[in-house]
Order: C-alpha cells, then sequence, then structure tokens
C-alpha cells in the first residue's frame, strides 16, 4: 500500500506576504508496506531561539494581538448586553461577578499554550519552521448561549421568588458557574476518550458549528449591528474590504495589506466608533448620546464561587446544553489542531484539549459562570499572514485577565459602541460557513444536502429566542397552549401549535444538529446501518429531553414523571421518540436493499470562454489532486480548488 499526502500553504498567503518557497512548510509523508517514511525526520536542523526573543513581539505578534483582544472583547460586550439589557441585571454586578473570571480563565489558558508553543518551537528539529501559538479566548457560542440559556432565566426564576435583584443576580452567577463546571469536565472526558467524537460523520460535527455560526453569531448580531445603520453598515464594510480576498479574472487570488500592517479589525472599530459618538453628538443618530459613559468604571478580581451548592440544580436543568457545548468545543478544537498540524506546528491534540478544559473548570472556581474557553480558528490567519510567533499569546492572556482585575474590560464594552465591535462576528460566520462547506476534511459535493439540514436546528434556536423575547409566556406553548391563547387572543391555535414545535426542534439544538448531519452523511455515502444508529440514539436522546425537550426550561426529565395535560403535551415525548425508532429501523431495513449506478450525463464545457483559464493554470476548473493505489484497484481523487475568499 502506498499513501502520499501532501499540505501546502495557501498560494495566496505566500504571493501577497512575498513569503520565500524555502521557508514554506512542505511536508511529503510516505506510508509503506513495512514503514514510515518521513522526509522531515532528515531535514537540515536549526538553530534554537532563545527563550527571551519567544517573548518579543514583532509587526505579526502585534496584528494577532489586535485581532485576539477585539473578539474577545466583543464576546464581554456582547455578554454585558445579553445580560444587562436582555435580562435587566445591574450593570455594576454583572462587571463585579460576570467579567473577572472569564477573563482570568483566559489568562491562565493563553499563558500555558504560550508555554507548549515555546516548548515544541525549542525542540523543533526541522528547519523554516514557525511556530504559532494556538489562540485561545471566549467560545462565542457560549457567550451568546448560556446567557440567554443558563443564567438570564435563572435572573428571571430568582426575582420571582422574591429576591432582590442583588441576590437574583448572584443566585444566576453561582448556577452559571456551575454549569460551566460541568462544561469543562465533559470536555475533560472527551479529552482523554477522543475516540467517541470520531464515531461522528464530519458534514455533522462541521455543520453544527456552521449551523451556530450563520443563526447565532450571523443572524442575530447583525439585528444589533444595524441598529446604528451607519455605523453599522461603515464598520462592517470596512472589515470585509480589509479582510475577504479577491479574485480577478485570471482566477488569482488577492488581497490587501492596509498602510502599516494594521489589523483591519481595528480600522473597522475605530471608525466605527469615532463615528458613532460623531453622530450622537450633533444629534443626528438613531440612538441619544450614552450618559455616564465613564461612570460604571468598576475594578474587580475573580471570585471564589461556591459552584458545588448548585451543582444538582445545574446537572438537573442545564444538561441538555452541557453535553452538546462541550461536544461544540471539542469538535472546533480538534479543527483548529489539524489546521495547526497542516503547517507543521506539532501540537498534540491531547494536550492542547486538556489546557482548554482545565482552564474552563479553574475558571469555573473563580466567577466564569456565563462562558467557556475555546482554542480560536484564527490560527491559520495568525501563522500565514501575520507570521506571529508565541508572544502575543502571552500579552494577550495579560492584557485580558489584568483587564478583569483592574476594570478596564468593563469600561471599553461601556465606551465602545456594539455596532462598531459585533462586525468581527459577521466575517466569523462567513469563514466557519466557508470552511465547513469547502474545506473540510471529509466533506464533499454531494454532502452539501446534509449540511443545509444540519443548518435547521439552531435556525429554530434562533427563531425561538426571538419568540421568548417577545413574551416569555409564549415558551409554553407546548406545556399550557391555552395560556397563551387567553394571554393573545388573537392568535389562533395553529400557530401556538406552530410556536411549540419550534421549542421542540430548538431545545438541545447543537445536539440536534450534530445526529442529523451525521445520519443524513451516512445515508448519502451509502452507509444505512450507520445511519439507523445515530437515528436510535435520537430516539434516546429524546425520550429523557436532551433534545426535544419539552419543558420550557429545556430540562431532562423521564417522561412517566411529566405531570399530566388535558393537551396531552406528556405524550409528546414518547411521539418523538417513536417517530426517531421508527425511521432508524426503517434506514436498516432499507440497507437491505440492492442499489445500482446512476450514470449522469457528461457537463458540456464552452472551450472558448474557459480557454484563457486553462491557459493561466490559475483556473477554478477540477484537478486532481493526489492518487491511492490499494491492491489491484487505483482510485483518483479530485477536489474543487477554489480558494478561500477568507484569510
Amino acid at each position: 500500500m502506498l499513501e502520499i499526502n501532501y499540505n501546502h500553504y495557501n498560494s495566496s498567503d505566500m504571493e501577497m506576504n512575498n513569503t520565500d518557497d524555502n521557508n514554506a512548510y512542505q511536508p511529503f509523508n510516505e506510508t509503506v508496506d513495512g514503514g514510515d517514511i518521513n522526509i522531515e525526520d532528515v531535514m537540515t536542523p536549526r538553530e534554537k531561539k532563545s527563550i527571551l526573543s519567544q517573548f518579543i513581539p514583532t509587526a505579526g505578534d502585534y496584528n494577532a494581538l489586535t485581532s485576539v483582544f477585539m473578539d474577545n472583547l466583543a464576546n464581554f460586550a456582547l455578554m454585558v448586553e445579553i445580560l444587562v439589557f436582555g435580562f435587566g441585571m445591574p450593570r455594576d454586578l454583572v462587571t463585579k461577578y460576570f467579567i473577572p473570571g472569564p477573563a482570568f480563565a483566559i489568562m491562565i489558558g493563553s499563558l500555558s499554550l504560550s508555554a507548549y508553543a515555546i516548548y515544541l518551537d525549542r525542540n523543533e528539529k526541522r528547519s523554516g519552521i514557525l511556530y504559532t501559538a494556538i489562540p485561545l479566548g471566549l467560545d462565542t457560542p457560549s457567550t451568546i448561549g448560556l446567557p440567554l440559556l443558563v443564567c438570564g432565566p435563572a435572573f428571571l426564576a430568582a426575582k420571582k421568588s422574591g429576591m432582590t435583584d442583588s441576590d437574583a443576580t448572584y443566585d444566576a452567577w453561582i448556577v452559571g458557574c456551575a454549569t460551566v463546571f460541568l462544561i469543562g469536565c465533559f470536555k475533560l472526558v472527551m479529552s482523554v476518550l477522543s475516540f467517541t467524537t470520531r464515531q461522528f460523520h464530519a458534514v455533522g460535527k462541521a455543520s453544527a458549528l456552521a449551523g451556530i455560526g450563520l443563526a447565532l453569531l450571523g443572524l442575530d448580531e447583525i439585528l444589533t449591528i444595524f441598529e446604528e445603520p451607519v455605523v453599522g453598515w461603515v464598520s462592517l464594510w470596512i472589515l470585509l474590504l480589509s479582510l475577504l480576498h479577491r479574485h480577478n479574472k485570471e482566477g488569482k487570488t488577492l488581497g490587501i495589506n492596509l498602510p502599516f500592517n494594521i489589523s483591519g479589525v481595528l480600522v473597522s472599530c475605530v471608525v466605527g466608533t469615532v463615528l458613532y459618538y460623531f453622530m450622537t453628538g450633533v444629534g443626528i443618530s438613531v440612538s441619544e448620546l450614552p450618559s455616564e459613559i465613564f461612570g460604571n468604571y468598576y475594578a474587580s478580581y475573580p471570585h471564589p464561587s461556591n459552584i458545588f451548592k448548585e451543582i444538582k440544580r445545574a446537572a438537573t436543568q442545564n444538561m441538555s446544553i452541557v453535553i452538546p457545548y462541550a461536544i461544540l468545543v471539542n469538535i472546533s478544537s480538534i479543527s483548529v489542531i489539524d489546521g495547526a498540524r497542516s503547517i507543521g506546528n506539532s501540537y498534540k491534540f491531547k494536550w492542547v484539549l486538556l489546557i482548554d478544559s482545565i482552564s474552563t473548570i479553574i475558571g469555573s472556581f473563580f466567577g466564569c459562570g456565563v462562558t467557556q474557553t475555546t482554542p480560536y480558528i484564527g490560527h491559520l490567519v495568525y501563522h500565514n499572514k501575520f507570521k506571529a510567533g508565541s508572544s502575543y499569546s502571552t500579552i494577550s492572556g495579560l492584557v485580558i485577565g489584568l483587564g478583569g482585575f483592574f476594570g478596564y474590560l468593563g469600561l471599553l464594552t461601556n465606551i465602545l459602541p456594539k455596532p462598531a465591535i459585533l462586525p468581527i462576528f459577521i466575517f466569523i460566520c462567513f469563514e466557519i460557513c466557508y470552511e465547513t462547506l469547502h474545506n473540510t476534511k471529509g466533506i464533499k459535493p454531494h454532502h452539501s444536502i446534509a449540511i443545509i439540514w444540519a443548518f435547521f436546528p439552531s435556525l429554530f434556536q434562533f427563531a425561538f429566542i426571538i419568540i421568548g423575547q417577545i413574551s416569555p409566556v409564549l415558551t409554553n406553548a407546548v406545556v399550557n397552549p391555552e395560556l397563551v391563547q387567553k394571554a393573545y387572543t388573537g392568535i389562533t391555535s395553529t400557530v401556538v401549535q406552530k410556536i411549540g414545535t419550534i421549542m421542540i426542534l430548538a431545545n438541545g439544538f447543537i445536539c440536534t444538529a450534530l445526529f442529523w448531519g451525521t445520519s443524513l452523511a451516512f445515508i448519502l455515502e451509502n452507509q444505512l446501518k450507520k445511519a439507523s444508529i445515530f437515528l436510535a440514539i435520537c430516539s434516546v436522546l429524546t425520550f429523557f429531553g436532551i433534545i426535544h425537550s419539552v419543558d420550557p426550561n429545556a430540562e431532562v426529565y423521564v417522561p412517566w414523571n411529566i405531570a399530566s395535560s388535558p393537551t396531552g403535551y406528556s405524550n409528546i415525548p414518547y411521539h418523538w421518540s417513536a417517530a426517531y425508532l421508527l425511521i432508524a429501523a426503517i434506514t436498516f431495513g432499507f440497507s437491505f436493499i440492492k442499489t445500482h449506478e446512476i450514470h449522469h450525463p457528461p457537463t458540456v464545457i464552452d472551450d472558448n470562454e474557459d480557454h484563457n483559464k486553462k491557459q493561466s493554470g490559475n483556473s477554478r476548473l477540477n484537478r486532481f489532486k493526489f492518487w491511492k493505489s490499494n491492491q489491484n484497484e487505483t482510485h483518483l481523487s479530485y477536489s474543487n480548488e477554489l480558494q478561500s475568499p477568507l484569510l
């Protein structure tokens, strides 16, 4: 058996940054019967850098630092906005309890990953290998989901029970910390037993992440961005013009470098902020000039949290949130590590996952109750475009961590307008979705149906968030539809039923997307028996409310303990579970039906139209990339070589 594997830099990045081909990492691995031959093992050893030089930032480190800091700052601002404006928590208490803990977790993780990068760099034997530290920050889906699904509802429930705003905020914070602790524990288990996540198809794993990107990073954030149309459009467009790759008629990929190699993220934020305060100052903005901009400055520290006080409550109410978010970060982390390894950074999956898991767990003990940490997907950008090393991660960890202590993170979230700093999430949405459709290993064009199918649960979650913000009464559409119709006399029973279905499809949406995408992908690959297994697992998860929970708070349950209702909602878990079990059996039965090959008519190509592209050698036509021989059969594989428009 002979297997050849080529990994190359993005050619556009090399052209744009004038990278010397001799320094580009282009591994060639050969696997032959009887042993492995790795040409990298015989490369000339390089000189080791001094420890001090590892901490001296370069221009690329400053750009990467700006990007990481702005990404995290946008997450902090988003979290504050949801808790303060979405649920009415006092801003001073949010700044006191909810910001220092996550900042502390980022500092621990960033410093640890920097040390790991320096260790690998010091022990690297290959020449021409640049080690870029894997960036770490707040997980954006968790930063949106936990305030909306855990902390916010816990705050409202505490107030409803008679607590003051202060006590209710503290109660919600403790519940959040306990939930984050459980997420960290599940991540820790999966980092050791990583084989469990490998059973899912790449389509399920990638599309679950992309669905969150589309719904919660794209649709949800664009509503906030365009609350100030002028500021939002200008900030967003500057960022896209700066970061998106372009293509000319010859098929070449083009990019720009701003003067002094300034980050486009920073420029869009500064321009948007200046424009916002100018328009509000002269009275032509949609909103008024905010008062007491500097009056909400609070220095704080990571408060120790007694998470075991509410651990049982968190496990009972939030397990359908804990497991999917842990799986999501584990999957996205593996993708980040895969990307780093493809360019020669020999990170071990186990150690990066352990560092992230332990950072989340430690953070939960010190007040990280509203989000979790995660390795950022920007590693390839920082390596290929910025040529950053490890010092940017060290500095960003210290800047963010100390910002939680000295309070300037909370101050910046108050000063910087949301339409100026949130556009970065739109770019991240584009990047995640594009990578899912085009560059994810194991995903082919015919999988697009499964990807779209796996997007649906996230879209239902977005719709349910909006429904819940209109009125919490609407979340009782399954439990008590009569209450909804009494509160809204003009609403029909059909509409109430549709709202209830949206809620069922939204609860546990990440896990649902993971299983939907995986099962349909296996069907498209004619592996119906595998698909039937995942559908049967969905039946079990639905039965206990881990997905498709009928409870308004998405709590897990045993269906026979659900209070009986004259509307019959207590029977719904049985119906949904039976439906999954039935289609699993049908799928298994179809696996025994003999298949036949379908011949498609050949595609006619206009030779005149594509003549210049063929001559240039830079066309977007499909070309063969590698070949595999296995015993007496030779398989030819090709991939669509559309260059990514993203950095």
